[in-house]
């Protein structure tokens, strides 16, 4: 494949790696309740939370540890006077108006420079998380978190400022009412979430924690309680899109200005989820509309000129209604049954290259504990309506003409914009992991805890058995003291000569180091 291509394809690549299925991004999620910034466990399984309070699933950030009480040393008071201590402390927390947890961490990725025998950086930083819970009272509380981070990122060295999540809670008797900048996930899956639509992701966050490539977005998420049915609605009226780091793309191709709607009231995204909650059997249905948060490509700009020719290739968003369903049931002791399927219809795909084509995505698992391993297996697929192959440009771009003069460039204006958009097709198709009819794909998720809970040994694989790619995300965590924990792992992903994996393996395998202090 020419460098041309290849940049072109790569492109699409990223993109799909940081969308709403990004494949080693999402952990799964029994989405009963509005989500907390940290309340994803890093385990790879959650267990129902309570449905009907929107603040019942808030919890500290993730691998947060309460450090243990210290002892009073000899002659500092007796047993009498310690519990007095204790006592006045726990009534000074319960009275405080809000709690204040958080984490400092330093990471470190290396990987191989593309091209080139040798190791390169491929992040390194450190970062501070905040996160402020007010007291909950009879009719409402507050969250809010925020990370500030100074390091490389790809080829990107700068400090960075995120409020990931601020939002307040309002209980109305059977109403709860949520505000503010929000992580909504859906879907019950492990890894890939077909009814998972809200939620943009921002591969440019190298962490070993999956949570973390979330973005929240500003919206309102209601519930009306009307056990064992709960309705769900939620309204995002601004876009928000998944994020990609910096790519290197061909001599005068770059990229312009990103065509996403205006914050609009018409422009938001509008969904709805209709739950049942039983002792033994949990399911939902869900309808969504709006644009999707993974834009896709399109031609912006062709300027011929002997000095400052161009080529612009703009992410363009598209919208989509999606029609969803999951459930989560036990065998007995045997397992867990989790299930999801999601139908995804673009507007006007026909006419529009930046647009996926309609497809029905659905995934099968189950998972069981033996002991202190736990182990989640899990069988997805996906079926493309109306598919084509798209076979890309049949000829590459001439440098040469694109410095000629605008009257020359005029000549060649149509076959070059034709030759863009054939390549742009190829490019998207990948984009939107539609290269095939039908796909067919496995998941792994293990975990081994020992040594008293002190080392955690883990592992998340895939393999897509229709194009022969697989990925491998092994990671050991060691916790040495209530709030120090270290993380030694390895991204990797590989495949087949010019297939998705195999042209990014070298740009985003990478080994990793963390260490995480919590408070």
């Amino acid at each position: 494949m020419s460098s041309r291509r290849r940049a072109f394809a790569l492109v699409g690549i990223l993109f799909l790696l940081t969308g709403g299925r990004a494949l080693a991004a999402d952990q799964p999620t029994e989405d009963t309740g509005p989500q907390d910034a940290g309340a994803a466990s890093d385990a790879g399984s959650a267990a129902p939370s309570d449905a009907g309070d929107p603040a019942s699933d808030q919890a500290a950030p993730a691998e947060t540890v309460v450090p243990a009480a210290e002892e009073t040393p000899a002659g500092e008071g007796g047993l009498f006077e310690k519990s007095q201590s204790t006592a006045l402390a726990m009534t000074e927390a319960a009275n405080a108006p809000f709690t204040l947890t958080g984490y400092m961490r330093g990471d470190m990725y290396a990987g191989k420079v593309p091209g080139a025998g040798q190791a390169d950086l491929k992040a390194g930083y450190g970062e501070l998380s905040l996160m402020a819970k007010t007291t909950k009272g009879p009719y409402g509380d507050g969250v809010a978190e925020a990370r500030l981070r100074y390091g490389v990122q790809g080829d990107l060295q700068q400090n960075f400022v995120d409020l990931r999540e601020a939002y307040v809670n309002t209980y109305l008797g059977p109403i709860d009412l949520r505000l503010g900048k929000q992580i909504i996930v859906w879907g019950r899956a492990d890894i890939l979430n077909p009814t998972n639509n809200l939620t943009p992701n921002d591969l440019r966050i190298r962490s070993p924690i999956e949570d973390d490539r979330r973005i929240g977005n500003v919206g309102a998420r209601m519930f009306l309680r009307l056990s064992p049915v709960r309705l769900e609605g939620v309204w995002m009226p601004m876009y928000v899109p998944s994020e990609l780091p910096q790519v290197y793309l061909p001599e005068f191709v770059n990229f312009g200005t990103p065509v996403y709607p205006s914050n609009n009231l018409k422009n938001g995204i509008m969904a709805g989820r209709l739950h049942l909650e039983l002792a033994s059997f949990e399911a939902s249905v869900s309808y969504l509309h709006g644009y999707a948060p993974l834009p896709g490509l399109t031609l912006t700009g062709l300027t011929f000129d002997p000095t400052t020719p161009s080529v612009l290739v703009s992410r363009t968003a598209y919208k989509h209604q999606v029609v969803g369903i999951d459930f989560s049931t036990a065998l007995g002791d045997i397992a867990a049954i989790r299930g999801e399927a999601a139908y995804r219809r673009p507007y006007d795909y026909q006419n529009r290259i930046y647009a996926p084509h309609p497809d029905l995505q659905y995934a099968l698992g189950a998972d069981h504990t033996f002991g202190s391993v736990s182990v989640i297996v899990q069988y997805l697929g996906r079926y493309v309506f109306d598919w084509e192959k798209q076979a890309g440009a049949a000829t590459e771009l001439d440098p040469n003409v694109l410095k000629m003069t605008p009257a020359e460039g005029e000549t060649y204006r149509a076959s070059y914009t034709d030759t863009i958009n054939a390549q742009l097709a190829k490019t998207n198709q990948i984009l939107f992991t539609q290269t095939a009819r039908v796909q067919h794909l496995a998941t792994l998720r293990i975990e081994w805890i020992t040594a008293h809970d002190t080392l955690s040994l883990s592992a998340v694989g895939m393999v897509n058995v229709t194009t022969k790619e697989w990925l491998a995300s092994p990671k050991i965590g060691y916790r040495m003291s209530d709030s120090l924990t270290a993380y030694l792992g390895a991204e990797i992903l590989t495949g087949p000569k010019d297939t998705l994996f195999g042209l990014v393996d070298q740009t985003l395998s990478a080994g990793y180091a963390e260490l995480r202090s919590t408070f």
